[in-house]
Formats: structure tokens, C-alpha cells, sequence
């Protein structure tokens, strides 16, 4: 059997896994009382997500994790332009991840106080505490391996998104079916179903819908793990999309029938959906057991984030763009002193919570700070798939974008220039004096730049 065949067929990642581990990196509840908030324009915006950055994003993914199918962003671009870039590009997947991530634990930390007392939602240091706990026991459950990581990251999909989703939509159908009174205004005129892109708000939230998709390229870099990767890997991706696409938009209607728009709360609004619904069906369980299993399927989201951009990293390493401690693995093929050092990043950026002003204002700069990050990524992403298509035309992609270069050209284009126009959006503030905001954007956004580039120098890579 030849080394292709060999990549093809051997892993412990099959097809099921697959789609729950990509799942997982961007199918979440907490985007959709975000949605709820836009009534039936989130039709437009969801719309304009799918096919203006979610779909190419998964198709451009698509390709190069079969043509290339190693450890995601840092080979693609190395082999696009030259391993200094792909060690930027996954550096800056890696740190996006890491304020990416600290948003997201901050909601588990809002969310389960839903078991014991709502107001600790607003509490720093016990959203703080949260953050910090939680990611060091995620950390220590993926030293075992991909394969339990894999599991963990199939039972929090299930358990903790898929079912809350479908539970959510099924009660909203049934609110809507009894003839419950309905929040949502689902007037079809224009001016109810378009927004105005001359507000900032509407621009912020179209941010919001794409970024909310953000993270399906990351499952390539268990393209190694993964049985007949290509195969599995661009049917999974496609799986995992129309999934996230339908289950999120329809999640939205049913929070929206039940929920007033100046009620929704951005961060516990799915809670706040289940709270109404239990108090319509007499069902007082309901509330912690949703919060529950709401906090066990984000959980899952940060277990499956810790393995991925980290794998990146330490391809990088093995190239000698970093310490040689980081490409060491464990008996369990782990890059665990990659997941310590990790681990402490994320206690360091945890301490936002503590020092901005409070909890919401901490949750929209760090999750600004990643915006940022991540389209310079995906920028540089885009044009490596572009120029793969001239530099490599003979290497073999068993799924290929259709329409040759030109189709190429179109799906990576439109991805670019949505790309383009988040990181401009980016800059716009949301709650906080501008100045302050920019500030603290720009210098963020500059200072983790120039760390990938002061390695590059001070170890003289060529």
C-alpha cells in the first residue's frame, strides 16, 4: 500500500465524529439570541453569512484540506508562499482562539448561573473563576488523544447544542401552532425584512452573523486523524454547514416568537427562551436543565478548540519556527506542552474580565479583538487557495472547486472581500467610547502581529 492510500484509509476520526468535531467549532446557541434580536431580517443576514463567507469558507477548506490534507492553515500557506507567512497565518488563528474562546467561557460562567443565582452573571470574579477552571480541566481531558477528544466533542454536540436546538424549535412551533401570543413581527414589507446598511448597528450585526460561523477550517488539522480524508473531510463540511445553517435559523424564529426584541438578552437569551417556554408548558424543570446541558454543549466547543489551532503551532515548530519543547508530544500523541502554555494564555486573558469596567464590555472587546485577528487569517487564507491554483495545478485535490481557476477566483474572491469588509467593521464600537475602543483595538491587534514576526527575527528563519 502506497503513502497516498495510507493517508487516505488509516485515522481514528470517522465520518460521524467528523461532522461533530466541526460542529462543534462554530454551532453554538449562543449565537442565536443575536438572531432572535433582528426578527425576520435574520433571514437576510443568515442568508448573506451562508453564502457570502460560510460556504466559501468551507468550500476553499474543502479543497485545500484535500490537496494538502496535513495540519490545516500553517501547510497551506506554506505551501502557497513560504513557511514564515503560514507561521504567521496560524499564529494568528491560534491568538484569535484564545480571546475567541474566553468569550465563550465567559457565557458557560453566565450561563450556569442560571443554576445557582442569576446575578452572578455580572460578578467578575466568579466569571473569572469560571474561565480559568473550566479551561484547565478541558485542557487535562484532551491529554488523552484525539480519539476521547473526539467523543467528548460528540456527546457536548448532541447533548448540548443539537438537543437544546431542536427542543427550542419544536416548542416554538407548538407556541406558535396554540396560538400563544407571537413577539415577532413577521410583516414581510421591506423595511421589515431588509436593514439598512447606513446604520452601524446593521453592520455590527451582520459582523456578528458571519463571525458566528467562524472556525469550520480548523477541523483540517486533525487531517491526519481523519479515516479517508478525502473523502470524509469535504462531505462532513458540507454536512456540518447546511446543519448549522438550518438548526440556528429556525432556533432564531422560535426564541423570537417568545421573546420581545428589547428583552433579549445577548449573552443568557437562549435560557431566557426556555425560561418563557417553561413557564407556558408548567415545566419548571426546564430551566436548569437547559442551562445545563446549554453549558455542557459550549464546554464542548472550547474542548474541541483547544486541540485544533494548537496542532497548527506545533507544525510550526517542527519546522523550527518554535522551541523545540512545543513539537513534543505525549504517549498519547499530544501536544501537551503546547496545552499548558495555551492554558495560561487563556488564564492571562481572562484577567479583561477583571479590569474592564464590566462583564458585557469585557465580552465585546475580546470578542472584537478576535474578529480582527481572525480576518487577517482568513485574508491570507483566501490567497493562498488562489495561489495553489498557479503555483500547484498538478497536485491532486479530490474534491476541487468547480469551474477552474475562475471558479476559484469567484468563491475565494467573495470570501475576501466579506473578509475585508468584518476586519473595517471591526473598528466600530459597540458600548464604549470610540477613541477607547480604538485604542485598544489597535494596539491588541498590533501587538500580537508583531509577536510571530519578533520570533521570525530572533531566530533568524530564512
Amino acid at each position: 500500500m502506497d503513502n497516498k492510500t495510507n493517508q487516505n484509509q488509516i485515522g481514528t476520526i470517522g465520518f460521524f465524529t467528523l461532522v461533530m468535531i466541526t460542529s462543534a467549532l462554530f454551532l453554538t446557541l449562543r449565537n442565536i439570541p443575536m438572531m432572535a434580536e433582528t426578527g425576520m431580517q435574520m433571514i437576510f443576514f443568515n442568508i448573506i453569512a451562508a453564502f457570502a463567507f460560510l460556504i466559501p469558507v468551507a468550500l476553499v477548506s474543502a479543497e485545500l484540506a484535500t490537496g494538502w490534507p496535513h495540519n490545516g492553515v500553517f501547510h497551506w500557506v506554506r505551501e502557497a508562499f513560504n513557511p514564515k507567512l503560514g507561521f504567521i497565518a496560524v499564529w494568528l488563528q491560534w491568538a484569535q482562539s484564545m480571546f475567541g474562546m474566553t468569550s465563550i467561557l465567559a457565557y458557560i460562567a453566565a450561563t450556569l448561573a442560571y443554576l445557582y443565582n442569576p446575578e452572578l452573571a455580572n460578578n467578575k470574579i466568579y466569571i473569572f473563576s469560571i474561565i480559568v477552571a473550566v479551561y484547565w480541566i478541558a485542557t487535562f481531558a484532551n491529554f488523552k488523544g484525539t480519539r476521547l477528544s473526539g467523543i467528548i466533542s460528540s456527546i457536548c454536540v448532541i447533548a448540548g447544542v443539537f438537543i437544546p436546538i431542536i427542543v427550542l424549535i419544536i416548542m416554538g412551533v407548538v407556541y406558535a401552532a396554540k396560538g400563544y401570543t407571537i413577539n415577532l413581527n413577521y410583516n414581510t414589507s421591506i423595511g421589515n425584512m431588509f436593514p439598512s446598511i447606513a446604520e452601524s448597528k446593521n453592520l455590527i450585526m451582520l459582523l456578528s452573523f458571519v463571525f458566528g460561523f467562524v472556525g469550520i477550517e480548523v477541523s483540517a488539522s486533525h487531517a491526519r486523524e481523519i479515516k479517508n480524508v478525502r473523502k470524509n473531510y469535504p462531505l462532513a463540511i458540507f454536512v456540518a454547514v447546511l446543519l448549522g445553517f438550518l438548526l440556528t435559523l429556525f432556533a432564531g424564529f422560535s426564541l423570537s416568537f417568545v421573546l420581545p426584541v428589547k428583552n433579549i438578552n445577548l449573552v443568557s437569551g437562549a435560557v431566557q427562551g426556555f425560561s418563557v417556554f417553561s413557564k407556558v408548558y408548567n415545566l419548571p424543570w426546564l430551566i436548569p436543565l437547559s442551562a445545563t446541558l446549554i453549558g455542557f454543549g459550549a464546554i464542548g466547543q472550547v474542548s474541541t478548540w483547544i486541540t485544533g489551532p494548537a496542532k497548527g503551532l506545533r507544525a510550526a515548530a517542527e519546522e523550527g519556527l518554535l522551541p523545540k519543547r512545543f513539537k513534543k508530544l505525549n504517549p498519547q500523541g499530544v501536544p501537551a506542552n503546547l496545552l499548558i502554555f495555551q492554558a495560561f494564555v487563556i488564564s492571562f486573558v481572562g484577567l479583561f474580565i477583571l479590569v474592564l469596567p464590566n462583564v458585557t464590555t469585557s465580552f465585546l472587546i475580546l470578542t472584537g479583538i478576535a474578529v480582527l485577528l481572525y480576518s487577517i487569517m482568513y485574508c491570507i487564507m483566501f490567497i493562498s487557495a488562489i495561489k495553489l491554483r498557479y503555483k500547484q495545478p498538478n497536485t491532486e485535490r479530490p474534491y476541487k472547486i468547480p469551474g477552474g481557476n475562475f471558479g476559484m477566483w469567484v468563491v475565494a474572491g467573495i470570501g475576501l472581500i466579506t473578509v475585508f469588509a468584518c476586519f473595517c467593521i471591526g473598528f466600530i464600537p459597540t458600548g464604549m467610547p470610540i477613541i477607547k475602543y480604538e485604542l485598544i483595538m489597535v494596539f491588541s491587534v498590533l501587538t500580537i502581529l508583531l509577536v510571530p514576526i519578533a520570533i521570525l527575527i530572533f531566530r533568524k528563519v530564512k
